[in-house]
């Protein structure tokens, strides 16, 4: 417990941080003389500037972006907490009407504060003749609830935390499921199976992996929450990652759409969940989880000379010295975060800025190690001029006849389509 002096002086910076959040929205007021929507968190007790806060906020700031023309933003930090500042050309009554819907639709949006002004005055819920908030924790009032104390500073803010983490759970899950859905759907692209076609395939097509993608998505969810306690999953893992194996190869009869893919986000998605939670940059996170991944790995080929039956994998690195997917990700995906997400590409030089960068053993199973370096080399050339659907085709549609499905590239493409959903919950962003 704090002394009666550390009290004080806690309360004295939250009201001098309040009087700064307040001076903000003032200062903006005097610029723009329309409507000014003002966004915060709403934690109980301290510290205000928690994960889980943070994430309501990047959360929340997203959707006002996506539903109102902001023409000014500010963004202030203290001991209060966040607080974003829009000036939006909107009307102030259906604004306030459109936050009010926010906040008690969303999932977490009785934990966010959405206050609207027209000019210098305040639009209410009760000026509005609109229902009082909820309470955090049941149906009744807030204002009730909070007279009352009918719950607990520790409840509220266990509560507020563990609707975060379902939130994230069903959530990110969704979006990796979309992004592997993304991945089928861009086309055309090379020998690859696409939603429209079989590329050079002719044991797989899009059914295949519209039912091997439905099967995953429990275990991405699975991925997600073991970063919610790194240190006591870690080692369940790769348990994790046969079993998702398995759901897929019953679930395509025996195909392999996604191998490759499983891997990638079961690597990433653990340390994703955690780099969330900790508020790690993007590099940071991928640091940790390739710290992680080459200490899991390193013995993974191990005495291959004395292993009597091979798998393709293992051949090749007998062969070539190339890890495949294993390799990459130890690596700290070299073939995405050498550009992403700096260059402004589409989806389809996405998937060219992959190729031209990854050994993919995929490409070699089929073919082999030239074919590799001139598919990487014709792709590198594509990339490099200005993005031209029809030159783009044209290579596709003769890697396809060739017979060149690079699927670790594809894999790949679908991590970087999750990143381009979910990344702006990490730090820095």
């Amino acid at each position: 417990m704090p002394s009666n002096a550390a009290t004080h002086d806690i309360e004295r910076a939250l009201l001098a941080a309040r009087d700064s959040q307040d001076k903000a929205r003032r200062d903006l007021q005097k610029q723009w003389k329309g409507t000014v929507l003002v966004l915060k968190t709403n934690i109980p007790g301290n510290p205000k500037n928690t994960w889980y806060a943070t994430v309501i906020q990047k959360l929340f700031s997203r959707l006002i972006e996506a539903r109102f023309p902001v023409q000014h933003r500010r963004r202030h930090v203290s001991e209060a907490g966040e607080t974003m500042v829009y000036a939006i050309d909107f009307d102030a009554e259906l604004a306030k009407r459109d936050a009010v819907r926010l906040e008690t639709e969303h999932p977490l949006g009785r934990f966010a504060d959405l206050d609207v002004y027209q000019k210098k005055h305040q639009l209410t819920r009760d000026t509005l003749t609109l229902p009082p908030r909820p309470c955090f924790v049941c149906d009744r009032p807030a204002h009730a609830c909070a007279r009352a104390k009918t719950h607990s500073l520790d409840a509220l803010r266990a509560h507020i935390e563990n609707r975060t983490i379902e939130f994230l759970l069903e959530h990110l899950s969704q979006d990796a499921v979309r992004a592997l859905e993304e991945e089928l759907a861009l086309h055309p692209k090379f020998g690859l199976v696409t939603a429209r076609d079989s590329g050079c395939h002719t044991d797989m097509d899009a059914t295949h992996f519209d039912a091997a993608i439905k099967a995953l998505r429990p275990w991405l969810k699975t991925f997600l929450d073991v970063g919610n306690d790194l240190d006591n999953n870690l080692t369940k893992l790769r348990a994790f990652g046969k079993a998702a194996e398995k759901a897929m190869f019953e679930a395509t009869g025996g195909v392999n759409t996604h191998k490759g893919a499983i891997f990638i986000f079961g690597a990433f998605l653990p340390f994703f969940m955690d780099g969330i939670r900790r508020q790690a940059s993007l590099s940071t996170m991928i640091h940790t989880m390739k710290t992680w991944v080459q200490d899991a790995t390193k013995h993974d080929f191990d005495h291959l000379d004395e292993t009597a039956s091979l798998t393709a994998g293992e051949s090749i690195y007998l062969k070539y010295g190339l890890r495949g997917i294993r390799g990459e990700v130890a690596s700290g995906f070299p073939s995405v975060m050498g550009w992403y997400p700096h260059k402004a590409y589409n989806d389809y030089q996405k998937l060219c800025a992959i190729i031209s960068r990854l050994d993919d053993t995929t490409i070699i199973k089929r073919h082999n190690y030239t074919t590799l370096k001139e598919t990487k080399a014709e792709v590198r050339a594509v990339l490099d001029k200005p993005f031209d659907m029809h030159l783009y085709q044209t290579l596709s549609t003769r890697l396809k006849e060739k017979g060149v499905s690079p699927g670790g590239s594809a894999d790949l493409l679908a991590l970087v389509l999750f990143l381009d959903r979910t990344r702006h919950l990490l730090a820095g962003v």
